[in-house]
């Protein structure tokens, strides 16, 4: 972005320059002639020097004084050649809706130009996290002992540039985002994703292209705005990921009902490309409703809504999924697993010499989350049902149901400032069950939600959840504290 802006203001300071180079000749052509006329001439169309103009030759003037009318007559010769140039600017967050970014350009309304606007936004995320095992080994569903290792390292945690507009009509919309991480070393690759789609108007856009597949709220809510450091163990563990896929989005009856929905090539379809299993698809989809007023970004209150604002939603999702070990690159990626934190493909995970190749997926969720001056509650609820398996040997079950739930409560006892809150959340199936408790502290840097720092300390108990991003390890017993400074822009 910065060697974008650069390269703007460069263009931007020589067309001045040659500006000025150009009208400077001409405002002493204009006075000299005035010194002749005593009569103004125009600088450019519409435009004058000052008249009278004192000669600058005569000594009626001193130097200075010449020199402060030369000047005035450049700056507004300056000013009206940059007149017509597209000017970048920013513009932020509001209390409802995060930052369209740094506004490169958009052709004025009702102009002749061709359409297109573009502007570029994203986050940083740096963080520092301390696990401290509360145990040394646990044991997976096959049988399989395995470590708990400790874990004290600084890194970029997430990164996103993303570009965002339209193109040819106001209607075309466009979003591409640039992402990655540290955490898998500087060898890792950027992730793309984004999204091609047609504004039919203010409540329905239809579009396609690489997205997050809608299964829960917190999954759609963006990590940007969450309560604490990142989303939670139970989340973790139930949603989907990304895939290529269509959907429909918008808001109807007001803004009051929010929708999207869509079908992807399946509930992690990152990596499959067109060459893939199968031809099954994944079916999702994600709605909620704000009766009283507009919710927000979070389910903080940081800004202190004056009157009640609560939400209520619901997600499912329905695939036949494959198999899988290991979680594709995008580092946002999980995998399906066992309440004991065993991927559900794992040789022996449904009893001895059996292996899953692939299952249907079902997955339900109910979420509700409620602010007003200054305190946000929020929780989640999941349902998943994993059945219809097929792949080697006799299986110890035909069908695998898990739940668990989410919660947060938060009070923004400084507001825009200082917030305090607590958040718990755990998951329970045939194979065990995990849960996760604790509370931390945010900060807003200069009262807004584009600059926050937070500090967080976790208690979990054997995780069913395991994700690069998060500090969530599978089958891992401990204590997690985080500290993350996050940057939206």
């Amino acid at each position: 972005m910065r060697c974008g802006l650069v390269l703007v203001l460069l263009a931007a300071s020589l067309t001045a320059s040659a500006a000025v180079r150009g009208d400077n000749v001409r405002i002493r052509e204009a006075g000299e002639a005035q010194s002749n006329t005593g009569q103004g001439r125009p600088l450019r169309a519409g435009r004058a020097v000052p008249t009278p103009l004192p000669p600058f030759t005569d000594g009626s003037t001193t130097e200075a004084e010449q020199e402060a009318l030369l000047r005035a007559a450049i700056d507004a010769a300056v000013e009206e050649r940059l007149a017509g140039m597209p000017r970048p600017r920013y513009i932020p967050a509001t209390d409802l809706v995060g930052p369209r970014g740094l506004l490169l350009y958009a052709e004025p309304p009702g102009s002749d130009a061709f359409p297109f606007a573009l502007a570029i936004g994203g986050f940083l995320q740096l963080r520092w996290l301390e696990f401290a095992r509360g145990a040394t080994e646990w044991t997976n569903a096959a049988g399989t002992p395995l470590p708990i290792q400790n874990i004290n390292a600084f890194s970029l945690n997430r990164y996103l540039l993303s570009f965002t507009g339209h193109v040819v009509d106001e209607r075309l919309l466009y979003a591409f985002a640039l992402f990655g991480t540290s955490n898998a070393g500087i060898q890792q690759g950027v992730v793309p994703i984004g999204m091609v789609g047609w504004k039919f108007g203010p409540g329905a856009i239809l579009g396609g292209g690489m997205t997050i597949v809608p299964g829960t709220r917190e999954w759609v809510d963006s990590n940007a705005w969450t309560v604490g450091v990142d989303r939670s163990m139970a989340n973790t563990f139930f949603r989907p990921g990304y895939s290529p896929g269509v959907a429909a989005l918008g808001a109807l009856f007001d803004r009051h009902l929010h929708y999207q929905a869509g079908i992807w090539n399946a509930i992690d379809g990152g990596t499959a490309g067109v060459i893939r299993r199968g031809t099954s698809m994944a079916f999702a989809g994600n709605t909620w409703w704000e009766p009283l007023a507009p919710f927000g970004l979070g389910f903080g209150d940081m800004e202190h809504h004056d009157s009640p604002a609560l939400r209520i939603g619901t997600s499912g999702v329905y695939s036949r999924a494959y198999a899988r070990i290991v979680p594709t690159l995008n580092p946002e990626n999980t995998i399906v697993r066992l309440s004991d934190g065993t991927p559900l493909a794992l040789a022996g995970a449904l009893g001895p010499d059996t292996q899953i190749d692939s299952y249907r997926y079902h997955l339900s969720t109910v979420d509700a989350g409620w602010k007003w001056r200054g305190v946000g509650v929020g929780f989640e609820y999941y349902f998943r049902l994993l059945d219809d398996f097929a792949g080697t040997g006799t299986f110890s079950r035909s069908s695998v149901f898990d739940h668990g739930g989410m919660g947060y409560v938060a009070w923004c006892f400084l507001p825009r400032r200082a917030e305090v809150y607590g958040r718990s959340s755990a998951v329970t199936g045939p194979f065990g069950t995990g849960q996760e408790y604790g509370g931390g502290f945010n900060w807003y840097v200069n009262g807004s939600r584009q600059g926050r720092f937070t500090l967080e300390a976790l208690s979990i108990v054997r995780s069913p959840a395991q994700a690069i991003l998060y500090p969530y390890r599978a089958g891992a017993t401990g204590t997690a504290i985080q500290t993350q400074f996050m940057v939206v822009f």
